[in-house]
């Protein structure tokens, strides 16, 4: 029987909720069996779900400054942020329009000083990096956990083509996408995730996820002290569509103008992987 939403209000609106599994990330790195199953059975499913961090408070500090880092970014005057448009490159500075924008931080660049960090980012590089490598090492643990579940008796494992020391896009990615005063202004983005995971961090009401068993759609709460993660079109390939990449877009449950900032972490396979079932 497929679970059942949860209700929540929000401006005096009832608004469905996913029901997402919270996975204990201590838990995964002692090994334990009984949370490795669980984990694999939220990214088979729904492949939405939160990872609990709360035992890691450094990190959790890196996300509430990141939050300041990308509000001091954003309310820059815009030809500040252009400074930063890379119009050949997918994965690298500012994007924007109309109501939004987003910048983009390779880890790679970070690790090997490829690229300096915006002017205003600067002061945050220690952040910066250390929620990057942190970030790293936790979807590292996933997919080793992962592998483990999925290839019980086999040699196979994700983090063949994953590999901490070979080049990548993973990055860090964050964003403003306030709340809008009209709900008819809110565009439909109806997507998949092209990556391996996404790791995200926000603090108001922005994801809604389809869910497989009936393509209706439920909203994402933040929970404080994890990461919602949700599985992408990469890994759903690698684990021969064993494991679920889910279509889900940003949106607002009700009008009312308010700024929003979200943190992500981008997992990405090594550059010139082909992607394909292991």
């Amino acid at each position: 029987m497929a679970p059942l939403t949860e209700k929540a209000f929000v401006g005096g609106t009832e608004i469905d909720v996913a029901p997402l599994e919270v996975i204990s990330l201590k838990l995964l790195l002692e090994d334990d069996q009984n949370e490795r199953v669980k984990l694999h059975q939220a990214a088979q499913s729904l492949g939405f779900f939160y990872v609990d961090v709360s035992d890691s408070k450094e990190y959790l500090a890196d996300v509430e400054q990141l939050y300041s880092t990308t509000e001091r970014y954003f309310t820059q005057p815009e030809e500040a942020k252009l400074r930063d448009f890379m119009a050949m490159d997918e994965f690298r500075g500012y994007k924007g329009g109309k109501n939004w924008g987003s910048l983009e931080i390779l880890r790679d660049d970070v690790l090997h000083d490829k690229v300096s960090l915006p002017t205003v980012v600067q002061p945050d590089a220690a952040t910066v990096q250390h929620f990057i490598e942190f970030s790293h090492d936790m979807v590292h643990t996933l997919i080793a956990s992962l592998s483990k579940t999925l290839w019980p008796d086999s040699a196979k494992n994700l983090g063949d083509v994953h590999r901490a020391n070979e080049p990548s896009n993973s990055s860090l990615k964050v964003y403003r996408g306030p709340m809008l005063e009209s709900l008819a202004d809110v565009g439909d983005n109806t997507h998949t995730d092209g990556g391996t995971l996404t790791l995200l961090y926000t603090d108001k009401w922005g994801t809604q996820i389809e869910l497989p068993w009936n393509k209706e759609w439920a909203w994402v709460g933040a929970k404080p002290g994890c990461a919602i993660v949700n599985v992408g079109d990469t890994l759903q390939t690698l684990s021969g569509g064993k494991l679920h990449s889910c279509r889900h877009r940003v949106s607002q449950p009700v009008a009312g103008f308010q700024e929003r900032w979200a943190i992500t972490y981008f997992f990405r396979p090594e550059n010139g992987v082909t992607l394909a079932t292991l």
